[in-house]
């Protein structure tokens, strides 16, 4: 049984209230209701987060509010931005570029956006949403969602949401590069991009020097460099050919490389633990068959997994531990996967307009935002010592209820008659009546179809 909730979250008023000249003043305190709920233990599912509000707003306005309202999304995500901007004083940091799959059962076939899809983690195919988001961190405490983009297939069995609209294919790449390009667009500074290998591709790396943006990128070991030819190459005519290199092997090239570097933890004198070696590295400044540009690109193996891994930067200044310590930042993105699931169940939500799905992904994103905001606050102002875990503060807001509900029970007889009518009426659900089965043929004609 969970604990209804008795009043939203200063913090949750005051850092979603940058809405307001996008969405009337109840359209905003919906908005504010569902994510109370959603921090506060419920499912994004309509029928708990009323009861939750013990039925303040019934499911039907719950469920116009997310598919049939009056709004802009375009508009709100400009205004998140602006918000991001002004909270914070930005310069540099990290994009990061990664997708997620936003798992459906097979009876979910008409929430929008849903195809069926590859799952390279579960090794089959399943019926999903593909969701790229943009990720911001300065290799600190402050961090939060940019925007997302929609993955639409370019081809395969089209879904039952598909038969009346066209979504324009694009891939995952020129979904990143939209982003970035609306990212800068919208004032946010330069950064380092991260990504994996999915995107360590030409059309990704060229643009990204169109934007002048660095990037530290995870690179496939299939990938070939360029080496000046022994000897030059001719053509069958006897001239000189145009290419004159020849292709090898990224593996290959890093296995003449004598020199190598080990990278990990130093001794820590006052707990005692030892050195720890995580990566034997090396590194060297190549380029690449796949794409134009030189790149630094470093050879890391982990001992203890047996990995090899080969990043690459077009920054040719930087070194070894540079390069690894600004990748791991990537990790981030991957936190906000697993608390957008588990903590704000953004795979729990089965509203199927375009309207309603955007909205639920942009308000996933806007409480980590205010999450890691809350976080931030309480570093910089001396209320904690050290950064916490998003879940510590999400059950910091718990707790803070559970002591409000406490107060409410004891003062309040309106409020507990309410809580014990709607859970007692929530207890039982009665079946359908079973109809009984009659002879067509005992019916007179009475205008029925017939069957096709």
């Amino acid at each position: 049984m969970k604990i209804p909730c008795v009043d939203r979250p200063e913090w949750l008023v005051v850092g979603l209230s940058f809405l307001q000249p996008a969405m009337t003043a109840i359209q905003l305190n919906n908005l504010i209701l569902i994510a109370t709920a959603l921090v506060l233990g419920s499912r994004f599912n309509l029928s708990e987060i009323s009861r939750m509000w013990l039925k303040a707003k019934g499911v039907s306005t719950l469920s116009y509010f997310f598919s049939e309202i009056n709004i802009s999304i375009s508009e709100m995500q400009k205004l998140y931005a602006v918000q991001v901007m002004q909270t914070y004083s930005l310069s540099e940091g990290y994009y990061i570029i990664d997708d997620t799959m936003q798992h459906h059962s097979r009876f979910c076939r008409w929430i929008h956006g849903v195809c069926c899809l590859y799952d390279h983690v579960l090794h089959t195919n399943i019926q999903s949403k593909c969701i790229v988001f943009l990720y911001y961190s300065d290799g600190g405490f402050i961090k939060f969602p940019i925007t997302f983009r929609i993955y639409y297939q370019e081809a395969g069995k089209p879904m039952p949401w598909q038969q009346e609209d066209d979504h324009v294919h694009k891939t995952k790449n020129q979904l990143a590069l939209d982003m970035l390009q609306w990212a800068l667009e919208e004032g946010f500074p330069k950064a380092i991009v991260l990504a994996d290998s999915w995107f360590c591709v030409e059309v990704f790396i060229k643009g990204l020097r169109k934007f002048k943006l660095p990037y530290i990128l995870e690179a496939k070991n299939s990938y070939k460099i360029k080496l000046p030819c022994k000897t030059p190459k001719l053509t069958p005519t006897g001239r000189l050919a145009k290419k004159q290199f020849d292709l090898r092997a990224l593996p290959d090239h890093f296995e003449s490389i004598s020199s190598s570097m080990d990278c990990g933890f130093e001794r820590d004198l006052e707990t005692g633990k030892p050195q720890k070696v995580l990566y034997h590295t090396k590194i060297a400044s190549v380029r690449f068959n796949a794409f134009p540009g030189k790149h630094r690109v470093v050879q890391s193996i982990d001992p203890a997994q047996g990995t090899t891994k080969y990043l690459i930067t077009n920054q040719l200044q930087f070194e070894t531990t540079k390069i690894l310590s600004a990748y791991s930042k990537r990790w981030v993105v991957e936190e906000f996967f697993r608390n957008a699931k588990q903590l704000s169940d953004m795979e729990g939500a089965t509203i199927r307009s375009e309207q309603g799905v955007t909205l639920a992904l942009c308000l996933v994103s806007w409480i980590d935002f205010l999450l890691h905001y809350e976080n931030y606050k309480g570093t910089i102002e001396g209320s904690q010592k050290e950064s916490l875990t998003i879940p510590s503060i999400i059950r910091q807001a718990q707790a803070e209820n559970m002591l409000a509900f406490i107060e409410k029970i004891q003062n309040d007889e309106d409020f507990v008659k309410k809580w014990v009518k709607i859970t007692k009426d929530n207890i039982n659900h009665p079946r359908k009546v079973t109809k009984e089965l009659v002879h067509f043929d005992d019916i007179q004609d009475i205008g029925l179809p017939k069957a096709a």
